[in-house]
């Protein structure tokens, strides 16, 4: 039984490199797992790798549960108008991210990099301490 990636895939490509079989391959802005190639990480790993490196809840799903493969279409490849399309494809990633459960880790990550980041930049406009020999 195989695993699929969901519409909750958000593209991270965490489950590129961690997949021992290479059964997980590009489809555009998507990806799709190959079911000839997927075995369950069975040999390799007693947990499905693109299920434990899936930051998201449900965007690597067994196919055994019921689920059905769902590949992220590529707006790029339907709309004339590009900076529309891109923006599109943008604000819908971006609303992946904000509903994820871990929203809340990288908002409180992102404020203490930005705190560090004004401190630093705080003391580089300090003066330099006068030498004393």
């Amino acid at each position: 039984m195989t695993y699929a990636i969901t519409d909750k895939c958000i593209s991270c490509q965490r489950c590129l490199p961690a997949c021992p079989t290479n059964a997980i391959e590009p489809d555009g802005d998507s990806f799709q797992i190959n079911a000839d190639l997927c075995n369950n990480c069975r040999g390799f790993y007693s947990v499905p790798q693109c299920w434990s490196a899936c930051p998201t809840s449900g965007g690597c799903v067994s196919l055994a549960a019921g689920s059905s493969s769902f590949t992220l279409g590529n707006v790029l490849e339907t709309s004339t108008d590009y900076w529309k399309a891109w923006r599109a494809n943008y604000n819908h990633r971006v609303s992946r991210l904000k509903s994820s459960p871990q929203s809340a880790y990288w908002q409180n990550w992102f404020d203490t990099y930005s705190k560090n980041l004004q401190q630093l930049q705080a003391q580089s406009k300090e003066p330099p301490s006068p030498l004393t020999p």
